[in-house]
């Protein structure tokens, strides 16, 4: 599994790790479970590398056309 490293202000870093807490679960956990969440929500998961290339292909075409 990858492992990611990031920065969080205290206060975010102090609710997620009470949050941890009152659900008796790791703090990685909690995270994971948030990470889930924003990806269902706004679509992540059906996302393709591919989809990426296209529409930036289609971008820099429309761009030099104008």
């Amino acid at each position: 599994m990858p492992r990611l490293t990031i920065a969080l202000d205290e206060k975010d870093h102090l609710a997620l790790k009470l949050l941890s807490l009152r659900e008796n679960r790791r703090l990685s956990e909690v995270i994971d479970d948030a990470i889930k969440l924003y990806l269902s929500s706004s679509g992540g998961y059906g996302l393709h590398i591919s989809d990426a290339a296209a529409e930036s292909r289609h971008q820099t075409q429309q761009n030099d056309g104008e």
